[in-house]
């Protein structure tokens, strides 16, 4: 076999894998293509939905628009959700161009991102419930507490508003399976110490007015 034919089988060979392969990387590129078309045509659809049920509004009177505010989140909460379907779509069509091209690899870390999902949507779910929940059990709290003429209203409607966010963000934390046995454990311990300085005050507190009776029984047993 001489140098002519040995370069020309190289070459045959050559463009047979590239014929070969070129199939697959005009499906990896036309999956690819379609999924970003469909994920821009979703995030659209679902901006005007959530405009239409208001949910904007309903995140401003939960709370959650002042916490991304605070964040930093210049994105409205119809935007955010939108956008997190948007890349969850994105990210299903990626994974099958990548299986179509056999990079299983990139595809398998892909496929866990996608299974673990639905715990991330339960958990945002569950933050937004919390938050909702936080400030209307401390409207409740506060109103109670003016119309019974009790002070330091605004301070227990606070520790009502933190106690419930706390909850959420545990019951958040286990959805996520975020090491939740320390978390549990610091927030036993954190609800043990608040109860302690409640106990330790209102003791303290109680003193003058324990003294106070007892005296006042005194004089009565001593005037009869």
């Amino acid at each position: 076999m001489d140098c002519q034919e040995i370069i020309l089988e190289t070459a045959e060979t050559l463009l047979s894998r590239i014929t070969y392969f070129i199939p697959f990387v005009i499906g990896f590129f036309a999956i690819l293509i379609f999924g970003w078309i469909l994920a821009v045509l979703v995030r659209k659809l679902l901006v005007k939905l959530l405009v239409l049920l208001k949910a904007d509004i309903f995140s401003g009177k939960s709370g959650l628009s002042g916490v991304l505010a605070k964040a930093g989140v210049r994105y409205t909460f119809s935007e955010i959700l939108a956008g997190f379907f948007y890349w969850v779509i994105i990210l299903i069509f990626f994974t099958a161009a990548l299986n179509l091209i056999g990079i299983t690899v990139v595809g398998t870390v892909l496929d866990r991102i996608l299974l673990y999902i639905p715990n991330i949507v339960i958990a945002v779910f569950i933050l937004v419930v919390g938050t909702f929940l936080s400030s209307f059990l401390s409207g409740v709290v506060s109103a109670a507490c003016v119309g019974a003429g009790i002070s330091r209203a605004n301070t227990l409607s606070s520790i009502v508003s933190v106690i419930v966010m706390v909850l959420a963000v545990i019951i958040a934390l286990e959805q996520l399976n975020i090491a939740t046995d320390l978390i549990n454990a610091v927030v036993i311990t954190i609800f043990a110490s608040i109860g302690l300085a409640f106990a330790i005050s209102f003791g303290l507190g109680s003193q003058e007015f324990a003294r106070k009776a007892i005296s006042d029984f005194a004089d009565m047993f001593k005037k009869k």
